[in-house]
């Protein structure tokens, strides 16, 4: 399916909510038994504090590059810093050795669909208007992109 048909055949469908404008959808392996993670979960995931998933296996975080309009939201709303400061945040846990390495890194939703839709133990994100059946939308505290209230709204 086309980069938004996915989107609009649920949408249609009712099992998926009317998109904002740049919404964020976190997404996963189809096959990860995961539905549901709490912000504050999501923000340890992202941060590299919590490493591992609940039914086990390392996670395998995917990012935007920068300028992405969906990190600029995940840095936003998540880690409420600024593209610098991110970058000095994985330097210093790389230096403390807290981390191996940065996480992955990838310039278009497209890659971001491949890498998490081949990779069983990944977590990415991109713009929720970029989902298709390759990939899994988990929900931020009960919420999934386009209703209230969710996390990684587009909107400020």
């Amino acid at each position: 399916m086309r980069r938004g048909a996915r989107a609009a055949a649920l949408l249609c469908a009712g099992l998926l909510p009317a998109l904002a404008s740049a919404d964020v959808a976190i997404v996963v392996h189809p096959d990860n038994p995961e539905t549901s993670l709490r912000a504050d979960e999501l923000g340890r995931i992202l941060r590299q504090e919590q490493r591992r998933w609940r039914a086990g296996g390392s996670i395998y975080l995917v990012f935007r590059s920068s300028g992405s309009p969906s990190r600029d939201v995940v840095l936003r709303r998540v880690f409420r810093m600024n593209d610098l400061e991110l970058k000095q945040f994985w330097l210093g846990k790389l230096y403390r050795g807290e981390i191996a390495s940065f996480p992955r890194v990838v310039d278009s939703d497209v890659a971001v669909r491949r890498l998490v839709g081949q990779a069983p133990l990944a977590l990415g994100f991109l713009e929720a208007s970029a989902v298709d059946g390759s990939v899994k939308v988990l929900r931020i505290d009960g919420k999934l992109p386009g209703q209230a209230g969710y996390l990684l709204s587009g909107a400020r």
